[in-house]
């Protein structure tokens, strides 16, 4: 029941039925992570998605030949991420860090592809927004395909 509610003020998930929504509730696993531990890694595949229950956390992004590693977005209380990495079947191209303490809700890739076929267009959009928020960090086409 908490997790239904939560998910209704998902943007990506607004348009679906209430009982798709109340499955994909059901699918969720709560995790916590503490300040400056990383969610995902850059590199890494792929095993689920995750909807922010609170706390903010930092996307970064290695680039170069140096290696030097910057933020590129913040991801807050009620946004997702990791749903690229399953659309584009491809590594995590960020890593996420907490910035602080923080609660998610984790998705794994099994019930993702199950239940969030509906969300497949949405998703593959959002792709070119990151691409967009890359240019404005690096000064250049940096693609990234998902984090």
């Amino acid at each position: 029941k908490m997790y239904e509610s939560f998910l209704e003020n998902v943007t990506l998930l607004k348009h679906l039925e209430k009982y798709e929504r109340e499955n994909i509730a059901d699918a969720l696993v709560s995790q916590a992570f503490a300040k400056g531990q990383a969610v995902v890694k850059q590199g890494d595949r792929a095993n689920g998605m995750y909807f922010v229950e609170s706390g903010t956390l930092v996307v970064l992004k290695t680039m170069g030949h140096e290696g030097d590693e910057k933020a590129v977005n913040e991801v807050q209380q009620g946004e997702y991420f990791g749903e690229l990495a399953l659309v584009n079947h491809a590594p995590r191209a960020a890593t996420v860090a907490a910035k602080d303490d923080v609660r998610v809700a984790f998705l794994d890739v099994s019930a993702f592809e199950r239940l969030l076929g509906p969300c497949m267009d949405i998703m593959k959009r959002n792709t070119e927004e990151y691409e967009e928020q890359l240019v404005k960090v690096f000064g250049a086409k940096a693609k990234i395909t998902s984090y």
